[in-house]
Order: structure tokens, then C-alpha cells, then sequence
């Protein structure tokens, strides 16, 4: 007969009022900003969302193929097409 383990519950430890003040407040400046999806170069799986407000550079490992790829976010914004509204 086979044993049943239990399940371990790890422990959380609960937020801070100055940390959850902080998180609702990023939650509140998200609201209005679009997001966009971020595919993997390599294997083009789902990365990670982008929110339009961001700039700079990350590095970010894939989920699927383990290849850790620096990205600027420069470089992948959506483009809009010229022809738009003509």
C-alpha cells in the first residue's frame, strides 16, 4: 500500500501596508496603458507582457527552449503602418 504525502503548504508571508500600497497603486497607473504580448525569438513562445509605457533593457529566460536572451524594448514595439487613416 502506497503512502499519501502530504501536501506542504509554503509559507507566505503577508505584505506590508507600505508594499500593498504600492502594488495597488501600480495596478491603478496600468489601467490605461495597453499591453502587448512578448515572444521568444528563438522558439516564438509567449515570454511575457509589455505595457506601452515600457523602455529600456531586460533579460528574461524562455519557458520552453531555456535560452536567456537580453531584449530592448525599443526593438520590439508594435509598428504602426503609415498607410493608417488614409
Amino acid at each position: 500500500m502506497i503512502q499519501q504525502v502530504p501536501i506542504r503548504a509554503y509559507k507566505i508571508k503577508p505584505m506590508t501596508p507600505e508594499t500593498q500600497s504600492k502594488v495597488e497603486r501600480s495596478r491603478t497607473e496600468s489601467l490605461d496603458l495597453s499591453e502587448r504580448p512578448l515572444y521568444c525569438p528563438h522558439c516564438h513562445h509567449y515570454v511575457a507582457s509589455l505595457f506601452s509605457d515600457a523602455s529600456g533593457h531586460f533579460k528574461i529566460k524562455c519557458p520552453n527552449c531555456k535560452t536567456t536572451t537580453p531584449y530592448n524594448m525599443g526593438y520590439f514595439r508594435k509598428r504602426r503602418s503609415r498607410r493608417a487613416g488614409r
